[in-house]
């Protein structure tokens, strides 16, 4: 499991780049706390004008849709250049989150009642920051160095709704196995699920579905029936 705890001060680690990414199409799950599937998704990620473009898009069996959209450099170093978070029902957004890495420029909308609340931001530190997606890519090429027992800090830009920017220390718990789709893989044992030996390959996400206080979820690449960790950590108290 890798575990995130906020620091006071904002740092400015980069991420050097140990696997290339390419053209990639995934249809991964959707799936709540329980393991009980909530939706399907599409994920789909490509080269364009030099840069990684990745997006997702899940329909949530509720009727909602949420789509992820990502631009990222892969040289001379891993960096994030924009963000987008949108969730919506039919026509009605619900809630839309956008970073601009570079610029350091976010926005936040938020469906509250009868009206809707608006943020635009101008955040500090951003130019080595991750926001959602993005920390898959992090950790991926960070797993060498969490593996040696490094504890890793880097930046994230997070919406509560409002938009800011936080430190995070980032470090490996153990190892485990995770079984998905009827087949049992050994696993890092960490909110972000790695198949191992190198290179890493993604294959599920513990994390809420946008802002910190919203309820945990379960995104897998491998579908099949209920997903279960084996050998997990003790839940850590905070």
């Amino acid at each position: 499991m890798v575990v995130l705890l906020l620091l006071a001060a904002l740092p400015a680690t980069a991420v050097e780049t140990r696997w290339i990414e390419g053209t990639v199409r995934g249809f991964p799950v959707v799936r709540d706390a329980d393991g009980r599937q909530i939706g399907e998704g599409t994920l789909t990620q490509y080269i364009e004008d030099g840069k990684l473009h990745a997006q997702g898009i899940f329909d949530l069996r509720d009727g909602r849709r949420v789509q992820e959209d990502t631009v990222l450099e892969q040289r001379p170093r891993l960096r994030q250049l924009f963000w987008t978070w949108k969730e919506t029902r039919g026509d009605q957004v619900l809630r839309e989150f956008s970073v601009d890495l570079t610029a350091g420029h976010a926005t936040a909308r938020k469906r509250s009642g009868d009206g809707v609340d608006t943020w635009d931001d101008h955040l500090d530190g951003t130019r080595d920051a991750f926001a959602g997606v993005g920390f898959m890519y992090a950790v991926k090429n960070l797993t060498e160095r969490l593996d040696k027992g490094e504890k890793i800090e880097l930046t994230a830009v997070v919406f509560t709704t409002k938009p800011r920017a936080v430190a995070v220390s980032i470090s490996r718990d153990q190892v485990g196995e995770l079984t998905m789709g009827g087949r049992l893989l050994p696993a890092d044992d960490q909110y972000l699920w790695y198949y191992r030996p190198s290179p890493p390959a993604f294959l599920r996400a513990d994390i809420p579905l946008a802002e910190p206080s919203d309820p945990m979820i379960r995104i897998e690449l491998l579908p099949g029936t209920e997903s279960r960790a084996v050998g997990r950590a003790p839940e850590r108290h905070r």
